[in-house]
């Protein structure tokens, strides 16, 4: 079905009304509503709404702004929190890789240690002299 001719000869917009006595009512409207040289015309093309429906719409409509304001809240909130969590994210990888290079290091440290220990006991222990002939003073100022 065609939408009606306004009187200006333009086809009328399907629109929704909002005033208080017919919230959501639809009607068809000149397009130039709003426009200088508008000609006003209108026609309902939903029945009239029971007094039932004006007193139970306005109350839905708050509550669906609360939720719709709650949901708005919720995605903020939401964002930030995905935000923090990248940063969170960023922080433990770099805390993780500074980790594994302070490990790589202990390890090079612990065999360095191992080695020397191995090293002095060997010198100490393992030339084959006895452990006084070895501390004797010609010898120790060779070691140092």
């Amino acid at each position: 079905m065609d939408p009606p001719r306004c009187d200006c000869r333009i086809a009328s917009k399907l629109q929704c009304a909002w005033t208080n006595a017919n919230k959501a009512r639809r009607l068809y409207g000149c397009e130039l509503y709003g426009q200088v040289g508008e000609c006003r015309y209108f026609v309902w093309f939903d029945p009239p709404m029971c007094v039932r429906s004006r007193h139970v719409i306005p109350g839905l409509l708050r509550s669906l702004r609360r939720v719709e304001t709650e949901l708005h809240r919720v995605k903020t909130e939401f964002d930030s929190m995905e935000t923090e969590l990248h940063r969170v994210e960023t922080k433990l990888h770099q805390v993780e890789t500074e980790l594994d290079r302070v490990g790589r290091r202990e390890k090079r440290v612990w065999r360095a240690l191992v080695v020397a220990c191995l090293l002095l006991l060997w010198l100490l222990f393992g030339s084959g002299k006895s452990n006084v002939e070895t501390l004797n003073g010609h010898e120790m100022k060779q070691l140092m």
